[in-house]
């Protein structure tokens, strides 16, 4: 099942440092900290790797959990969006999320009554085509919580069109601190297995391959009890961990291709076009199967909230939970004067307002970080940031020339390249901030469309309406449509909602 080899990119940062990766202490699982009711829930119609969605409820409506509130406008690359909660509707109105995008968000006001809608049980009938897979994958919003939020149906027809042998399941959670995806491999192990088969089968691949650190022990345990289970009726697949070593950024789709297949990917290649092969979150294969077995559209998601100086908490949160709210429910994290931090302590944005700013599709976790002034100093030339690079950059050189101005000569040096992991700024003795620069000179030669998250430029008064503007952008992934009879006798500027007992929309 598992083989001897331990795969890994070189460089990096390794276990052993000051942030003790691999050997944190225990999170706390007590009953309180594992699933979080918040008063109100707060949803970005632009949470996912796409345009954002519309609104289809108005201030003042009643809603239920489960229930869908906002549908992709017709030719546009989006995804539904659904509530975690019952109450009213009290707010719809244009939000900045930190990382600088400006979107539709519809705010609920929770009952804590939990009326869930009639729809939302497990499915009856189990008999599903690949197509009606990724068509209730589709509608149930779901795109990758590990990454970007590329829409999981999309990047599954891509797979399928590209024709790819194997399955890779990221178990390679390796951010400092954050266990979000560990905890749903050992709290939901039979899930998150199911989901990969279902979803491995739907794409037509031959091998599940699931890629964990080789320290994590109770999870590598977990999942092959899991595939134990369940190897007879999926006799057409053929399982496999991989084990890696543990180090920071593992996981991160062009290092895995380097680690597993030994090919460095140059900036627009695909590892499904260059390797055969599909790379998805575990809890991304989680929130799958819950659409696919329960009726469970993606509404809510663990969240690890945890810093550098207190104890690690997991919580089942729903999605749109304000920030302030996790962190009441995590007392023992004092944060003061503290950064609390959108995402990774390396690679998130500090936020201002935790009471403003919710917890999204791709949020794994919140960390709370000590504040401390690194005393700067002219570069040492210690050559720490090379050593630790995993893209094989110089960021001393690099920042040198962006410096001076040497746009091109940094752009020749590969700064291209850089994928903003923080470790560079991490390693440096002198306090240079070194990936703000570079990683800020990468995005500029990349092309940012709408479609991205990474799409900041979004003007302060820019009004809802105006949104309307994003409708028929081109993506890279609409060519990757659904060419299933099924999908070509709807009409198509409508979505199955199977969550609201096969509503159209």
């Amino acid at each position: 099942m598992a083989d001897r080899k331990r795969y890994s990119f070189y460089r990096g940062l390794f276990t052993g440092d000051v942030l003790n990766f691999s050997k944190r202490s225990p999170f706390v699982k007590e009953i309180m900290f594992e699933r979080v009711y918040p008063t109100k829930i707060i949803l970005p119609m632009k949470m996912h790797y796409g345009v954002p969605a519309v609104p289809t409820v108005k201030v003042g409506d009643y809603v239920k959990i489960g229930q869908c509130v906002g549908v992709p406008e017709k030719g546009t690359f989006a995804v539904p969006v659904h509530s975690g909660i019952s109450g009213k509707v009290t707010n719809i109105s244009e939000i900045r999320l930190p990382n600088g995008i400006i979107t539709p968000a519809v705010t609920i006001a929770n009952d804590m009554k939990r009326n869930r809608l009639e729809s939302v049980r497990p499915r009856s009938g189990f008999k599903l085509t690949a197509s009606e897979a990724i068509g209730i994958i589709r509608d149930a919003g779901i795109c990758g919580m590990g990454g970007e939020g590329i829409p999981t149906a999309a990047k599954l027809r891509r797979a399928r069109t590209e024709v790819v042998k194997d399955f890779l399941v990221n178990c390679l959670q390796s951010e400092p601190y954050s266990t979000s995806d560990l905890v749903a491999i050992t709290e939901y192990p039979d899930y998150v297995v199911l989901g990969s088969c279902a979803c491995a089968r739907a794409v037509g691949a031959s091998k599940c391959i699931f890629l964990i650190s080789e320290n994590r022990k109770e999870q590598r345990q977990s999942l092959l009890s899991s595939i134990e289970k369940i190897r007879n009726d999926f006799k057409d697949l053929e399982f496999e961990i991989k084990l890696f070593r543990e180090r920071f950024p593992q996981g991160y789709y062009r290092l895995v291709a380097r680690a597993l297949y030994g090919k460095n990917l140059a900036l627009g290649e695909t590892i499904e076009k260059s390797c055969k092969a599909v790379l998805f979150n575990c809890s991304t294969m989680l929130a799958c199967w819950e659409a696919l077995s329960d009726n469970i559209p993606m509404m809510s998601r663990i969240v690890s909230v945890t810093g550098d100086a207190s104890g690690g908490h997991n919580m089942l949160v729903p999605i749109g939970t304000p920030v302030s709210e996790l962190l009441m429910n995590a007392q023992d994290i004092k944060n003061g004067s503290d950064r609390i931090v959108w995402g990774n302590c390396l690679t998130g944005i500090e936020i201002k307002e935790p009471e403003n700013t919710p917890v999204v599709k791709t949020t794994s976790v919140i960390s709370v970080v000590r504040r401390t002034e690194v005393p700067r100093t002219p570069c040492i030339h210690c050559g720490l940031c090379s050593e630790c690079c995993p893209m094989n950059l110089s960021p001393n050189t690099i920042f040198e020339m962006l410096n001076q101005g040497l746009r091109q000569k940094a752009s020749e040096e590969g700064a291209r390249e850089c994928i903003a992991c923080g470790s560079c700024s991490y390693v440096c003795p002198a306090g240079i901030n070194l990936t703000t620069a570079i990683a800020s000179f990468a995005g500029e030669g990349r092309i940012i469309e709408v479609n991205s998250l990474l799409d900041n430029t979004s003007a302060e008064d820019k009004t809802l309406e105006e949104y309307n503007s994003y409708v028929g952008e081109a993506s890279l992934l609409e060519d990757y449509s659904d060419g299933a009879d099924s999908d070509k006798k709807k009409s198509k500027d409508s979505i199955t909602l199977p969550f609201e007992k096969d509503k159209e929309v």
